[in-house]
């Protein structure tokens, strides 16, 4: 599952609901389940199978739809061969960016993996926190889109154990109106399996 997918996910589930109403939604909702046996959240967050869901419903009027959507979410400000600029629209989405780096032990992981990818085990260590409490909020930071996987290395046994980097480079938070937004730096590598990217960049 794409990082930047997971990280807007709860604002598409949101403005799906939103721009096709609760009956259209709910058949969505149904169909999602059907097929996959998974909440709309989740397929979001897998983007193509929820394409594959709405192209059922909508047809070639999809990318339209799913472009819609995104474009409410975030834009792109900026983008190069090596490094895009979004701006995450969505308070809600914002919100939930803005409050792991708001938690001090998320944000002391955030620190740690921004400039050099780790695996779980090398960034419990290297953290100093509780291994417990500090192995959770890994996981909630991968689930959450804020940690990407960027490749592999040995662990001590010699097992092959996924490696972490943060996905954004650099983050501002902007506050107005008690409303957060957020600029970002991304790496385009993390960005060209995002269903939310292309279907903003490609049009």
């Amino acid at each position: 599952m794409n990082a930047l997918d997971r990280i807007v996910a709860k604002g598409v589930r949101s403005m799906l609901e939103e721009d096709l109403g609760k009956t259209t939604y709910k058949k969505i909702e149904k169909e999602v389940y059907d097929v996959y046996g998974i909440s709309v959240l989740e397929a979001v967050s897998d983007f193509s199978k929820l394409d594959l869901v709405l192209r059922k419903f909508f047809g070639k009027h999809t990318s339209n739809i799913e472009s819609k959507i995104f474009k409410k979410i975030l834009s792109v400000e900026q983008s190069t061969k090596n490094e895009s600029i979004i701006t995450i629209k969505d308070p809600g989405v914002a919100k939930t960016v803005f409050e792991a780096y708001g938690d001090p032990a998320k944000k002391t992981i955030l620190d740690l993996l921004l400039y050099e990818s780790k695996s779980i085990p090398e960034a419990i260590a290297k953290s100093k926190l509780p291994k417990a409490s500090t192995y959770n909020r890994i996981k909630e930071l991968i689930g959450d889109g804020l940690l990407t996987m960027v490749g592999f290395t040995n662990a001590s046994d010699g097992r092959k154990v996924n490696e972490y980097s943060t996905t954004f480079n650099k983050t501002v938070f902007e506050i107005q109106d008690e409303n957060i937004s957020i600029n970002a730096n991304v790496n385009s590598r993390f960005l060209k399996d995002s269903f939310a990217y292309n279907s903003i960049y490609s049009l």
